[in-house]
């Protein structure tokens, strides 16, 4: 059993591990304070240099009064001269009251911060009668200052690296030291799969001993949870793994039956194709597409040529044969766009995208002319069949509103003219002329 106390009074725990980094720091808030001040006193100073600077040249400006009165030039630009002699004074400047210049001595810099400009109205019986300017020069004063602050910053920079040291070291050994050895241990532990097992063994009476100890203790608690908490997740994942599989089944199952109804809702068993239903859902919504994006839409309806023949000459198994066959004839002239349908018995539907009258009189009459020259072959029978075609075409720049029933009458129109001319033909409502009644009974 592990035995372990808690850390005394006047051991070095921690908590005097971070006193000492406080300290440390408390020590160099006091440097940087120190800084601080010396920075005020700098300021102190340069604002009694300007006080000064106010007061010269208030008592040049008193000087020079009575040379601007009386217009003695020579008398101004000799003292002007002698101010310029000074070394804190740069430049100097005597105007009149209409802003002629009358004197001025030196030369005027803005470049450099450490000198300061000052100017004075010239008064005499309480009126102005011009102005003086004048630039000191504060180097000296600043050169000063500076050198007692990098002195301070040297003596700061000095007292703060050896207290970083301090406390990278001390912080390093009494705290960073047992910590990583810890984690690396831990590392390692986990690496090999070994952590169940790991016992920390640092023995030090501080407060990171107190905390490990308690971890071994909880570690060993929590191993013996573990070790229950296991079998009993090993026999759940079981169970939960069989259940999911046969959820997984039966899923794929379902799908697989919505799939196959969902074809079966819209495809047309014998051929194929899309069925008459799905045909007037589909056609609906290609006459919206086009009426609201501007384009051309053309359907084109045809029925095969005395069909009811082929059915009482070679059986309705021939008759499948020869519809299934009919499909595949249709779905390889046609485009990849073009959507082909089974309507009726042996009444076929193509919907054909972005086609006018001319593009879809091709595609038909292409498709009629292959139908005529493939031969239907089913057993021992051989024979030809044709069929009548109808077309309309919807464009946008003749009729803005057309419903789909339109479209599909006047494609069924325009197939029954075929008949009428002699089956075997491809016409296009446009080409009617005289009125076309459909009849009651289909002639086949």
């Amino acid at each position: 059993m592990l035995t372990q106390t808690q850390p005394g009074f006047f051991s070095l725990g921690i908590r005097q591990k971070v006193g000492l980094v406080l300290v440390s720091i408390l020590l160099i808030s006091l440097g940087l304070s120190g800084w601080h001040s010396l920075r005020q006193q700098e300021a102190r100073v340069l604002e009694e240099t300007k006080i000064r600077g106010n007061d010269l040249s208030r008592f040049t400006a008193q000087s020079v009064a009575y040379s601007i009165v009386g217009y003695d030039y020579h008398s101004i630009q000799l003292l002007l001269d002698e101010l310029v002699k000074s070394q804190d004074i740069n430049y100097a400047k005597v105007t009149n009251n209409k802003g002629n210049v009358m004197a001025k001595a030196g030369h005027l810099s803005t470049q450099n911060v450490t000198w300061t400009y000052f100017e004075q109205d010239v008064f005499f019986d309480e009126t102005v009668i011009g102005k003086l300017s004048l630039q000191l020069d504060n180097s000296k004063i600043i050169a000063r200052f500076t050198e007692q602050r990098n002195e301070l910053i040297q003596r700061e920079i000095l007292l703060i690296l050896l207290m970083a040291i301090s406390i990278y070291f001390a912080l390093s050994y009494f705290i960073i030291r047992p910590i990583c050895n810890t984690s690396d241990k831990l590392t390692e532990s986990a690496r090999n799969g070994t952590l169940e097992d790991v016992t920390l063994d640092y023995q030090k009476n501080d407060e990171l001993g107190y905390l490990f100890y308690h971890f071994n203790a909880m570690k060993e608690q929590l191993n013996e949870a573990s070790n229950l908490l296991k079998s009993k997740v090993e026999l759940a994942n079981k169970e939960v793994q069989r259940k999911n599989r046969d959820l997984q089944k039966q899923s794929n199952e379902l799908q697989a039956m919505n799939d196959k109804l969902k074809q079966l809702a819209i495809t047309d068993p014998l051929t194929e194709l899309f069925n008459r239903r799905h045909f007037d859902i589909l056609l609906r919504k290609e006459i919206s597409y086009a009426q609201r994006h501007q384009e051309k839409v053309s359907l084109i309806i045809f029925d095969l040529d005395h069909f009811k023949q082929i059915n009482d000459k070679y059986g309705h198994s021939v008759g499948d044969a020869t519809l299934f066959s009919v499909a595949q004839t249709v779905e390889s002239k046609t485009r990849d766009s073009d959507i082909c349908c089974r309507i009726g018995g042996e009444e076929f539907a193509i919907i054909c995208r972005e086609t006018d009258m001319h593009e879809i009189r091709i595609i038909a009459e292409n498709l009629r002319v292959k139908l005529e020259t493939t031969p239907i072959t089913s057993g021992q029978h051989e024979f030809s069949i044709t069929a009548s075609f109808g077309m309309m075409t919807f464009s946008y720049l003749s009729v803005q509103s057309i419903s789909s029933d339109d479209i599909y009458h006047c494609a069924d129109m325009a197939m029954y003219h075929s008949k009428q001319q002699g089956r075997n033909r491809v016409s296009h409502y446009a080409d009617i002329t005289v009125d076309i009644k459909r009849p009651a009974a289909r002639q086949l």
